[in-house]
């Protein structure tokens, strides 16, 4: 006859399987529980009923108790930055609320607070969510074909070069990205791989020919400067995040030298016409989208550009349902309209200025002939393509006459 610490077969078969737990003694910590509290566990070990009275009240008094509440942000790729009480009991985040200390702006605006979003309320379940990644996975074709050479050849960096070199063995595992395949790694393997890409391609061709991306500042200041710092020392090329995103507009930083939203949205309060293009205002940008939706009440017209009924769309007086791959087509053509109406047909002295202090409009760009009359923009125009700089001379300067400098 089995006792109660003594399980039989079926519940051995109960105990071990998997459900996410660590090991036997996480197990073992589990099932004990069983003798320290008044309540009925289930069969799986998962769950703790408590039945008649208040005695289920202490669930949620549990739920909402802490040790301390500090104050944080989630700096998870979202540049709201919104200021978070996070609960904190035993080490271990309980629960978060927004914080209600914000400053006030004044009467005549919308004020900041409160700052937040469902995403950073839940924050924590991502914290300890089982399926977080904590560990370096490598392309499982790729670990092994290294391994294989690393014991072989004795030598990361010749490991490396003998897989890159054999065009077999790149397309083996260069044809297989994007189709999942990833196996865990120890940190030593994957930063000795890492290391040995780097050493084998300066050896080969140059530290030039790095090429490399770290952690976007609004993930981690820290992460992205040191990456890099690391890529400036070798002298590589450190690639931006709408290199690595592919799906940012980049015409805003090569324009006007800011990163995407140059404005800050409490700006949206005071503009008269609002575009919301690229951006599902309510669900992208939820602690900042109450701006547009009471600017609405100062008479503000709103224009919403999506190819679908999103949620931003219902706040629009005018619903653009551009088809999907016409943006481009689509700013473009209203740029003519702007250059032709402001810059062309008439001088604008307002926008002169604007374009003149604010934007790259003054650099001349070269037009490259694709056929007879046909041009597209090509390089910025530069000294030496118009016959380079000659250096200064010094003029003699003339009792009566000031000194003229020339130029080149």
């Amino acid at each position: 006859m089995a006792t109660e610490t003594e399980p039989t077969p079926d519940r051995k078969r109960r105990y071990s399987a998997k459900a996410g737990l660590d090991g036997e003694v996480a197990e073992a910590l589990v099932r004990s529980r069983r003798f320290f509290t008044r309540a009925e566990v289930s069969a799986d070990l998962r769950t703790l009923h408590k039945t008649g009275g208040r005695q289920a009240d202490e669930f949620y008094r549990d739920r909402w108790s802490h040790d301390k509440a500090v104050r944080s942000t989630h700096g998870v790729n979202c540049t709201g930055s919104c200021s978070w009480k996070v609960y904190v009991k035993d080490g271990i985040i309980t629960w978060e609320a927004q914080q209600t200390d914000y400053p006030s702006v004044g009467p005549d605006r919308p004020e900041y607070e409160p700052r937040g979003c469902p995403r950073g309320a839940a924050f924590s379940w991502y914290t300890y969510s089982p399926t977080r990644v904590r560990y370096p996975y490598v392309r499982g074709v790729l670990l092994q074909m290294y391994r294989e050479a690393r014991s072989r050849l004795g030598d990361p960096v010749a490991a490396w070069a003998d897989i890159v070199s054999d065009p077999e063995r790149a397309r083996r595992y260069k044809s297989v990205r994007g189709k999942g395949g990833l196996v865990r790694a120890s940190w030593d393997e994957a930063i000795e791989m890492v290391a040995a890409a780097h050493v084998h391609t300066i050896k080969t061709y140059g530290p030039d020919r790095l090429a490399g991306f770290s952690p976007i500042p609004a993930m981690s200041m820290v992460s992205h400067a040191a990456g890099a710092r690391f890529y400036s020392l070798l002298g590589g090329v450190m690639l931006s995040f709408y290199d690595w995103y592919a799906d940012l507009p980049v015409a805003s930083p090569q324009v006007f030298g800011d990163q995407t939203d140059v404005p800050e949205s409490g700006d949206w309060w005071d503009a008269g016409y609002l575009i919301m293009w690229g951006s599902n205002l309510p669900v992208t940008r939820t602690p900042d989208a109450h701006w547009m939706a009471e600017a609405r009440y100062r008479g503000q017209k709103v224009v919403a550009v999506s190819p679908d009924y999103a949620d931003n769309v219902k706040f629009a007086d005018e619903w653009l349902a551009a088809q999907p791959g016409t943006d481009g087509a689509l700013a473009m053509a209203m740029g003519q309209v702007i250059l032709k109406e402001f810059f062309v047909d008439r001088r604008t002295p307002y926008f002169e200025d604007y374009v003149k202090r604010f934007t790259d409009l003054p650099f001349l760009v070269a037009l490259e002939e694709r056929e007879p009359g046909t041009y597209a923009p090509g390089k910025f125009l530069t000294a030496a393509d118009i016959g380079g700089e000659q250096e200064p001379t010094t003029p003699t300067a003339t009792p009566g006459n000031a000194a003229s400098p020339s130029c080149g």
